[in-house]
């Protein structure tokens, strides 16, 4: 968002500013508090004593007389029971032909065919690419155990030998 500086709001304030630029600075007063704070600081006592003489001093008494004066329409309350029917029956009527579309497609049948091919797939993928971790320790302990044999031959080859 861009920012005015005080001498723009002063231009702005005086009125020495295009109509467009003029517009747009009062549109962006609404959205900005800080210009607002810059455009208020700019706004001197002598202004405001002039306001109050162009104002009439029963100026909030007849706008309080106008709007008392406006009379209220009740608003017509609609029974809320025959708008939760009718909301809940046009729900039914979308999904069940939202269901009969798609059974005329072949969409249930192809999908009872798929899901178990679908599941046995995932299965066989699923025990392929797991290791089995039984399988992996117990190899590990007959490669360790054969090598601490090997190793004790050796080392008892060595001592008789010398």
């Amino acid at each position: 968002m861009k920012h005015y500086d005080e001498l723009e709001w002063l231009f702005y304030k005086e009125r020495v500013v295009s109509e467009e630029k003029y517009n747009e600075m009062e549109n962006h007063l609404y959205e900005c508090d800080e210009c607002m704070n810059i455009f208020l600081s700019l706004i001197n006592n002598e202004e405001i004593n002039s306001a109050e003489e162009i104002i009439p001093e029963n100026f909030t008494d007849s706008v309080m007389n106008n709007i008392k004066s406006f009379k209220n329409k009740p608003i017509a309350k609609v029974g809320k029971s025959s708008m939760i029917f009718k909301d809940i029956f046009g729900y039914y009527v979308a999904v069940a032909t939202v269901a009969i579309i798609l059974t005329w497609g072949g969409f249930f049948s192809s999908l009872v065919d798929t899901l178990p091919k679908a599941a046995k797939l995932a299965i066989n993928e699923k025990a392929m690419s797991t290791p089995n971790i039984i399988f992996n320790m117990s190899e590990k302990i007959v490669n360790r155990t054969s090598n601490f044999i090997n190793n004790f031959q050796n080392f008892n080859l060595k001592e008789v030998r010398k």
